[in-house]
């Protein structure tokens, strides 16, 4: 089987040339395969390698095989119910979804998906490791949808004949202003490096849950140039860098605008070495956008903005900050950022002021040791469970995070031509209380 799945990959030719945006990123030419050589999923398949198209039946599990091929106008969608396990190759480089048309993935709150390896692999010592390679699309990519569905131990270092060959993978990667990426309702557990790169695209992320992401560097989402879109409602717990990062690195002549509001960051930028790297929202490099109605709790630093952002074009306000030492608290904003307090800002004078009061999460559990402690973190610092129990993060009463936000905020504009319906975003809207969790409900719905 592994053999059939080298050919498979050798003879669809990959890539054929790059040329760079930076050190890290590729265009990547594609030489399509023959379309006899795609083959369309049936009720009999539960192997999934190579080239292929079609429909992945709810409720059952496949078992992937060798790196996954979604060629150029074909696509998969995964019904409610469905599992991936990928299979641990003999040669340690993971196996990858290859994405050249669209990958669906269409969970629901009653029967996510999930996409993983083996059970016995699931382990803490894993949890960097990098076991599968992610979604890696290539500049063809129509679409990614991830609904419901769980994706975890993603990243290490691609295969030959895959767009990132020799280079560590991201859990997804797109290199199109074109292509469509919408990501709601779902969990990730454990990357190498950063989650996501777009080098472009459209992007709606909204009501996720990020655990664990980069081991000792990476962002959870490292825009580049050519993106846009908006990301609210989410749960940041542990970031290795940045949890978002708007750039315009790159090219393209669509300029990075991202909308941010509405998230609960906690515990992020502490495993990246270097005082000022590891902000929970960081604009750079001539990106443009907005910050609104975040929590931002123990995070190696304020909000930045660097002096080479589009900072006429950037607006940021009505964030809650939490510091339960001096040394996190002197750096709101960064020392080396453009950044500044803003009118509506809530932040104290001393360590421990606005305790955010969260109905089950002790702010105040760690040390300043503990978060400096690089891979010897307490676990329990970066995820969001502790002895079998999970946090929550919903605002108590008498919270200073309830009413404090402001719902008068326009979100980034996004053309959506190729996903409706289903599969395209759902409407989200702001609330005036800050963080993820709205106490009249409408942001993250997981716990």
């Amino acid at each position: 089987m592994k053999t059939k799945n080298f050919l498979y990959i050798f003879a669809m030719l990959f890539v054929v040339a790059f040329v760079a945006c930076d050190k890290d990123e590729s265009d990547v030419i594609i030489d399509d395969p023959d379309p006899d050589e795609i083959v369309t999923i049936s009720d009999e398949t539960t192997e999934l390698f190579g080239p292929m198209r079609g429909t992945l039946k709810a409720g059952r599990t496949y078992t992937v095989t060798g790196d996954l091929v979604i060629p150029e106008g074909e696509e998969i969608v995964a019904e409610a119910g469905v599992t991936l396990i990928f299979e641990m190759p003999d040669d340690g480089i993971g196996y990858e979804i290859t994405n050249h048309g669209a990958f669906i993935s269409l969970g629901t709150e009653q029967n996510p998906n999930l996409l993983s390896v083996p059970e016995s692999y699931r382990t803490l010592d894993n949890v960097f490791a990098g076991l599968w390679g992610g979604i890696q699309c290539s500049d063809k990519a129509d679409a990614v949808v991830l609904k419901w569905t769980r994706m975890e131990y993603v990243g290490g270092e691609g295969g030959p004949g895959t767009p990132r060959a020799g280079r560590i993978r991201y859990g997804l990667w797109t290199l199109s202003d074109q292509t469509e990426v919408v990501i709601e309702d779902s969990w990730f557990y454990g990357s190498k490096d950063d989650f996501f790169r777009p080098v472009g695209g459209k992007l709606h992320i909204v009501r996720n849950t990020f655990e664990l992401m980069g081991e000792d560097g990476g962002d959870i989402i490292n825009v580049k140039g050519g993106t846009v879109g908006n990301i609210a409602y989410n749960v940041v717990i542990g970031a290795a860098t940045n949890a978002f990062k708007p750039s315009d690195d790159g090219e393209s002549t669509i300029q990075s605008n991202i909308g941010i509001f509405n998230n609960t960051v906690i515990n992020s930028g502490h495993r990246r070495a270097g005082l000022n790297r590891g902000s929970n929202i960081n604009f750079e490099n001539g990106a443009r956008g907005f910050a609104y109605n975040n929590i931002l709790v123990n995070n190696k630093n304020g909000i930045r903005v660097l002096d080479d952002a589009d900072i006429a074009n950037i607006s940021y306000d009505y964030s809650l900050y939490y510091a339960d030492n001096q040394q996190f608290l002197d750096q709101i904003p960064p020392e080396d950022s453009a950044s500044e307090i803003q009118p509506n800002d809530i932040l104290g004078d001393n360590p421990g002021d606005n305790d955010p009061m969260f109905v089950n999460y002790d702010v105040t559990q760690f040390t300043l040791e503990e978060y400096l402690a690089g891979e010897n973190q307490p676990v329990h610092m970066n995820r969001m469970t502790n002895n079998g129990t999970t946090y929550d993060l919903r605002l108590a009463a008498g919270s200073p995070a309830i009413g404090a936000g402001t719902t008068d905020i326009t979100l980034v504009p996004v053309e959506w031509n190729f996903l409706s319906g289903n599969r395209g975003p759902s409407a989200v809207t702001p609330s005036a209380d800050l963080g993820a969790y709205p106490t009249a409900g409408g942001g993250n719905r997981h716990n």
